[in-house]
């Protein structure tokens, strides 16, 4: 029985979906689950966004009411929402770009925001006397957990993520 590449019908061993040809241009493109933390790195830089100007903006009009350990807390979380804003667009740069490094550099991005919100609710705790860590600063930081044991292993094991991010 004859096996055949299921893009243009040339004859391929049993153990092959594509020919050369059509898997070079199969993997050329970012497709299958990539389009998944793809999506997650926009929704990321913009998220990243819009909490440093709501921040930013509460930390300006309430800034005479705030005790210090507020305005050390909103200054270093602006801080920390900056460089991870700026982490994240570098992140998508090399995304769209299909670099080598993205695979470890987006490993390192899930890690450094899993520990950037840890270290946020931390503070918020450690800095803010008498605030409450509940559902709504917790959450975040165990789905980002969750999201981070999802694409470690797929972006260390994947055969799409090692053929597409080549440049």
């Amino acid at each position: 029985m004859e096996w055949g590449c299921t893009k243009c019908g040339v004859e391929i061993p049993q153990d092959r979906e594509f020919c050369d040809e059509c898997e070079e241009k199969h993997f050329r493109k970012i497709g299958g689950f990539l389009f998944l933390p793809l999506i997650g790195l926009i929704v990321t830089a913009a998220s990243y966004l819009f909490v440093m100007t709501d921040a930013f903006k509460f930390l300006t009009e309430n800034y005479a009411q705030l005790n210090a350990n507020a305005k050390i807390f909103f200054i270093l979380s602006i801080a920390i929402y900056i460089g991870e804003f700026l982490f994240s667009v570098t992140v998508l740069s090399f995304f769209l770009k299909k670099k080598k490094l993205l695979p470890k550099l987006f490993i390192f991005f899930l890690i450094s925001v899993v520990a950037t919100m840890s270290l946020n609710v931390y503070m918020l705790y450690r800095l803010i006397p008498g605030a409450k860590i509940g559902y709504n600063e917790l959450v975040p930081v165990f789905r980002n957990v969750i999201t981070a044991l999802i694409w470690i292993p797929y972006f260390i094991t994947s055969v799409r993520v090692k053929r597409t991010f080549t440049r």
